[in-house]
Protein backbone atom coordinates (compact mmCIF):
# COMPACT_ATOMS: atom_id res chain seq x y z
CA UNK A 1 0.00 0.00 0.00
CA UNK A 2 1.24 3.14 -0.88
CA UNK A 3 1.33 6.15 1.20
CA UNK A 4 0.29 10.18 0.04
CA UNK A 5 2.93 12.29 0.08
CA UNK A 6 2.65 15.63 2.04
CA UNK A 7 2.95 19.30 0.60
CA UNK A 8 3.78 22.26 2.25
CA UNK A 9 1.15 25.18 1.31
CA UNK A 10 4.04 27.62 1.20
CA UNK A 11 7.30 26.48 -0.87
CA UNK A 12 5.76 23.01 -2.26
CA UNK A 13 8.08 21.08 -1.23
CA UNK A 14 7.15 17.58 -0.39
CA UNK A 15 7.77 15.02 2.41
CA UNK A 16 7.71 11.83 3.03
CA UNK A 17 4.25 10.30 4.88
CA UNK A 18 4.33 11.27 8.68
CA UNK A 19 5.61 14.39 7.94
CA UNK A 20 3.09 16.92 9.55
CA UNK A 21 4.56 20.30 9.71
CA UNK A 22 7.54 21.90 7.33
CA UNK A 23 10.59 22.43 8.79
CA UNK A 24 11.40 25.89 6.37
CA UNK A 25 7.78 27.59 7.05
CA UNK A 26 6.55 26.09 10.20
CA UNK A 27 2.95 25.44 8.58
CA UNK A 28 1.06 22.40 8.30
CA UNK A 29 1.40 19.81 5.43
CA UNK A 30 -1.36 18.82 3.39
CA UNK A 31 -1.78 15.66 1.35
CA UNK A 32 -1.46 15.12 -1.97
CA UNK A 33 -5.22 14.82 -3.44
CA UNK A 34 -7.06 15.67 -0.71
CA UNK A 35 -9.37 18.71 -1.18
CA UNK A 36 -8.44 21.34 0.23
CA UNK A 37 -11.26 22.22 3.25
CA UNK A 38 -11.94 26.39 4.05
CA UNK A 39 -12.22 26.82 7.57
CA UNK A 40 -15.99 27.70 8.83
CA UNK A 41 -15.22 31.89 8.64
CA UNK A 42 -17.99 33.31 7.78
CA UNK A 43 -20.73 33.70 10.34
CA UNK A 44 -24.30 33.14 9.30
CA UNK A 45 -26.06 33.65 12.82
CA UNK A 46 -26.15 35.03 16.14
CA UNK A 47 -28.12 35.26 19.26
CA UNK A 48 -27.98 35.33 23.00
CA UNK A 49 -30.26 32.60 23.17
CA UNK A 50 -28.13 28.79 22.87
CA UNK A 51 -31.17 26.59 22.43
CA UNK A 52 -31.69 28.79 19.00
CA UNK A 53 -28.24 28.08 17.91
CA UNK A 54 -28.99 24.23 18.57
CA UNK A 55 -31.99 24.69 16.24
CA UNK A 56 -29.82 26.14 13.65
CA UNK A 57 -27.04 24.06 13.72
CA UNK A 58 -29.45 21.17 13.52
CA UNK A 59 -30.93 22.50 10.42
CA UNK A 60 -27.62 23.26 8.67
CA UNK A 61 -25.88 20.08 9.16
CA UNK A 62 -29.07 18.07 8.66
CA UNK A 63 -28.56 19.88 4.57
CA UNK A 64 -25.35 18.92 4.59
CA UNK A 65 -23.16 22.38 6.00
CA UNK A 66 -20.54 22.19 8.80
CA UNK A 67 -20.57 24.46 11.04
CA UNK A 68 -18.58 26.30 13.94
CA UNK A 69 -20.24 26.86 17.65
CA UNK A 70 -18.27 29.65 19.68
CA UNK A 71 -20.10 30.91 22.40
CA UNK A 72 -19.55 31.98 25.84
CA UNK A 73 -21.50 31.06 28.99
CA UNK A 74 -21.18 33.12 31.88
CA UNK A 75 -22.83 32.72 35.02
CA UNK A 76 -20.55 34.39 37.17
CA UNK A 77 -21.12 37.82 36.15
CA UNK A 78 -24.49 39.19 36.12
CA UNK A 79 -25.24 43.02 34.68
CA UNK A 80 -27.67 44.78 32.74
CA UNK A 81 -28.83 42.55 29.44
CA UNK A 82 -28.11 38.61 28.75
CA UNK A 83 -24.68 36.79 30.00
CA UNK A 84 -23.97 35.16 27.25
CA UNK A 85 -23.77 35.03 23.45
CA UNK A 86 -23.72 32.72 20.76
CA UNK A 87 -22.06 32.59 16.89
CA UNK A 88 -22.79 30.20 14.28
CA UNK A 89 -19.81 29.84 11.84
CA UNK A 90 -19.71 28.08 8.13
CA UNK A 91 -17.61 27.59 5.56
CA UNK A 92 -17.72 30.78 3.12
CA UNK A 93 -18.02 28.24 0.16
CA UNK A 94 -21.34 27.50 1.83
CA UNK A 95 -22.44 31.06 3.27
CA UNK A 96 -25.04 31.47 0.06
CA UNK A 97 -26.26 27.73 0.50
CA UNK A 98 -26.95 28.33 4.60
CA UNK A 99 -28.20 32.00 3.92
CA UNK A 100 -30.99 30.17 1.49
CA UNK A 101 -31.84 27.51 3.93
CA UNK A 102 -32.31 29.34 7.11
CA UNK A 103 -34.43 32.20 4.67
CA UNK A 104 -36.45 29.43 4.06
CA UNK A 105 -37.03 27.54 7.35
CA UNK A 106 -36.58 30.45 9.77
CA UNK A 107 -37.77 33.53 7.14
CA UNK A 108 -36.12 36.44 6.02
CA UNK A 109 -34.82 39.43 8.69
CA UNK A 110 -36.49 43.35 8.00
CA UNK A 111 -34.51 45.03 6.60
CA UNK A 112 -34.14 48.34 8.51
Amino acid sequence: MSRPEARCPQCAAAYPWGTTVCPTCHVGLELTGSAVRQRPTALIFETWDRPSVDVVVSLLEAHGVSCLVRGTGDTIHFGIGPASFWRVFVRPSDERFAQEILDAEIGQEDAE
